[in-house]
C-alpha cells in the first residue's frame, strides 16, 4: 500500500477515475493534468532551477538588472521547456534551496544532467544572455569564465565561444569589418593563413554540428543551429575574400 501513495504513482492512478468520467479521452487528460501538479517533485526540476539560477547571477554580475537579459533568459526558458514547465521554474526558484548554492555546487548539479560534449550548449547560452544588452561586461567575462573552468574548458576555448556573440571592431587598414568578423567567428586574427581557417572550421564544425545535441531541448538545438550556420557561412565567406 506504501507503494501506491509514492507522488510517482498518481498520474497512473489518476487514469482510472479520469477513464470513467471521460473514456479515454479522460484518461489522458487526467495523466497529463496530475503529471504537470506534480512536475515540481520531479528529480529534474532541480536541474532547471539550477540552470535559471546560474542566468539569474549573470544578470547581476555586472550590477545592473538589465531588462533586455531578463527578457532574454525568460524568452529560453519558455522556448526550451514550454510555457507551463517554464511557470513551475520561475515559481519553484523563489523557494528552491538552490538558490543558496555556491557557483560550485550550481554547476557540479548541471554536470550530473548532462554530458561534457554538451556543456558548450550552456556557455552558448550564457552569452547570449550576457550580450542581450548590447555588451559584455568584464565582470560577466568573468562569470562565464568561472563556469567554463568548472566545465574544464581552457580560457582559449571560451574566447572561441565568446567570439560567436561579440564581434572585434576592425582596426585594420588591410582587411574589411567583414573580413574581421568572419576571422573572428572563427577564433582567428587577421594573422591567420589559410591552413587556419580550414583547421579552425573543421573543428568548431565538428563541436556544434547541431547533431551533437539529438535529445536536448527544441531552444538548445535552434541555438546551436544559428551558431553553426554562422560558422559556415564565415568559412564561405574567407575562402572567397580572403587574401
Amino acid at each position: 500500500m506504501a507503494v501506491l501513495l509514492d507522488y510517482k504513482y498518481y498520474k497512473w492512478i489518476a487514469i482510472i477515475p479520469g477513464w470513467i468520467l471521460g473514456d479515454i479521452v479522460g484518461a489522458i487528460a487526467a495523466y497529463f493534468f496530475v503529471e504537470t501538479l506534480m512536475a515540481d517533485k520531479k528529480g529534474d526540476l532541480p536541474f532547471e532551477v539550477a540552470l535559471l539560477r546560474i542566468c539569474t547571477l549573470l544578470i547581476k554580475a555586472d550590477g545592473v538588472v538589465d531588462d533586455s537579459e531578463v527578457r532574454v533568459v525568460r524568452e529560453f526558458f519558455v522556448r526550451t521547456f514550454g510555457k507551463r514547465r517554464a511557470e513551475v521554474i520561475f515559481k519553484e526558484i523563489k523557494t528552491s534551496e538552490v538558490k543558496n548554492y555556491t557557483i560550485d555546487q550550481l554547476v557540479s548539479l548541471l554536470k550530473k544532467r548532462i554530458a561534457p560534449s554538451k556543456y558548450y550548449s550552456v556557455i552558448q547560452m550564457l552569452y547570449a544572455v550576457a550580450v542581450a544588452d548590447g555588451d559584455i561586461s568584464p565582470s560577466e567575462d568573468a562569470f562565464i569564465e568561472t563556469i567554463g573552468r568548472d566545465f574544464g574548458y581552457t580560457l582559449e576555448r571560451l574566447k572561441t565561444i565568446r567570439s560567436q556573440f561579440v564581434k572585434s571592431k576592425s582596426k585594420s587598414t588591410k582587411y574589411s569589418q567583414e573580413i574581421i568578423d568572419a576571422l573572428s567567428t572563427l577564433g582567428l586574427k587577421t594573422t591567420a593563413s589559410f591552413a587556419d581557417i580550414k583547421k579552425a572550421y573543421r573543428e568548431l564544425a565538428k563541436e556544434y554540428h547541431p547533431d551533437k545535441l539529438a535529445g536536448m531541448s527544441q531552444g538548445i538545438q535552434d541555438l546551436a543551429k544559428e551558431k553553426f550556420q554562422q560558422i559556415q557561412n564565415a568559412y564561405e565567406y574567407l575562402n572567397k575574400h580572403y587574401v
